[in-house]
């Protein structure tokens, strides 16, 4: 009985259409690897600066900006519909059923278009982090790595990751609950984007296992995005501070270990010590 509650609650709840939407996304970039484009172009637009200086930006008039757009849209399908299962419940708890699919439409127009903003900015940071690297293909995947690391550490990612659960108050009737459910897809969008920029960068790097990477990147955030939203359930909201989680896990794990070496070591010499 409550096996068949459970799947019943999960059948009426955003997983199972967001999994499906994110499936899709994964399921044409496979279907056509030609879609994820972005890596090589940021490689090729690195080349042509290296070679033509800024006159190489010339040579991007002919490439297909509605391509590029299109490999992005394709990007953030794959990874992003699971980061979006509370602002999904938000709109199903707080909007009326006839307004829903209004609510959700004007949502998802406000968070694609302020990550499409982003795009951009990733874009010319990929390409100037190819540039700083120069021929070696892992050094600039390398940097970004250190970068997400220290990004992660810092005060205002633990604040974005806060906000991303943030839920504001949404009109019932009117022009305002498009005003409201535009707003609400900026806003989460926008945290979202302070949260997660390390994580959709590193994929932009990497050319060769590119849709590995995107994986790995999702899998990261999913849990991240899960794991805070169980601490808010709980009322345990993180404060924002530097933290170095893996430093301090492995602290944590590797203490007990460390103490008993020491104490075993402290016994062994003290049984060489001759008695007097």
């Amino acid at each position: 009985m409550r096996l068949g509650q459970s799947t019943q609650a999960w059948l009426h709840s955003p997983w199972p259409w967001l999994a499906t939407a994110s499936l899709a996304g994964w399921a044409t970039l496979l279907a056509a690897p030609s879609q994820s484009a972005l890596p090589a172009f940021c490689g090729s637009m690195a080349d042509l600066l290296a070679v033509l200086g800024w006159s190489g930006l010339t040579q991007a008039l002919v490439l297909d900006p509605l391509g590029l757009w299109q490999s992005w849209l394709l990007m953030l399908l794959a990874m992003m519909p699971l980061l979006l299962v509370e602002p999904m419940l938000t709109l199903w708890q707080r909007s009326l059923p006839r307004r829903r699919a209004l609510a959700i439409v004007a949502f998802v127009v406000g968070y694609v278009a302020i990550w499409s903003v982003a795009g951009i900015a990733l874009t010319l940071l990929s390409i100037g982090l190819k540039l700083l690297a120069g021929d070696s293909l892992w050094l600039a995947a390398t940097l970004s790595v250190l970068v997400a690391l220290l990004w992660q550490s810092t005060p205002l990612k633990q604040t974005a990751l806060n906000r991303c659960h943030g839920a504001p108050r949404i009109s019932a009737f009117g022009w305002q609950v498009i005003r409201d459910c535009l707003g609400y897809g900026a806003g989460n969008g926008a945290w979202c984007i302070l949260s997660c920029w390390p994580a959709m960068l590193l994929p932009m790097l990497v050319q060769q296992g590119h849709l590995l990477v995107m994986l790995l990147c999702m899998a990261w955030l999913v849990y991240e995005r899960e794991r805070m939203a169980q601490a808010m359930r709980m009322r345990m909201a993180l404060e924002a501070r530097w933290r170095w989680p893996l430093p301090q896990r492995l602290a944590v794990a590797g203490a007990p270990r460390a103490t008993k070496y020491l104490s075993s070591r402290c016994k062994s010499l003290a049984s060489r010590v001759p008695a007097r």
